[in-house]
């Protein structure tokens, strides 16, 4: 490939890894009726979701959203889904304690993934095509559980409202990471992302 050619290439792949994602039509997610209550938890939302498309060159590879499950975010995810289902408040304590406690010894993120090809998206089989690894301070840690939520339904896209029908929800379980800047990487040999979290 000329250099020209190549540049150009390496350009659009640089602009498409940044742009923001299709969006296919239909039905919007679940939100709440108080306009200060979503959008506050859209804010946490962000702040704790990072995404970034894989390119073969110019063809879609995969389209990966991933949302940290930080102490923020839980809280604020456990209180909408009280809230949606008209929980009592004990009920939602001790729901945000079970949380608590199943969060106390690892770092986990929800992540979404769209793959253009069915067989690309094999995360949580043994042998898959993709890597993960979190790397915080110059270590690499494997996951210890990459488990197959299933595609996005009402109950998910009502919590990651960025999910479309044709994504797929994965649970993906580090070793606890004590702050510090860490990034999620996603590769193959098709291509990767990093999706970098900083510091909090």
């Amino acid at each position: 490939m000329r250099r020209p050619l190549l540049a150009v290439v390496l350009l659009c792949s640089a602009a498409c890894a940044s742009a923001r994602f299709p969006r296919v039509a239909g039905e919007p997610s679940p939100a709440e009726t108080d306009q200060a209550l979503e959008s506050a938890y859209q804010q946490t939302l962000e702040r704790y979701t990072r995404s970034q498309g894989v390119y073969d060159y110019l063809d879609t590879r995969l389209f990966v959203y991933a949302t940290w499950e930080s102490t923020p975010f839980m809280e604020a995810r456990v209180k909408r889904y009280g809230r949606f289902r008209s929980i009592p408040v004990e009920e939602e304590r001790a729901a945000m304690e079970a949380e608590r406690q199943r969060l106390r010894d690892v770092t986990e993120f929800h992540l979404a993934v769209h793959a253009n090809d069915p067989k690309m998206d094999d995360f949580d089989k043994a042998g898959s095509m993709w890597r993960l690894a979190l790397v915080v301070d110059g270590r690499e840690l494997a996951p210890v559980l990459i488990e197959r939520i299933g595609r996005a339904n009402t109950e998910q896209r009502s919590i990651y409202s960025y999910m479309e029908s044709f994504y797929v929800g994965y649970r993906v379980r580090f070793p606890k990471v004590n702050g510090g800047a860490m990034t999620l990487k996603v590769a193959s040999s098709v291509g990767k992302a990093e999706l970098a979290f900083p510091a909090e």
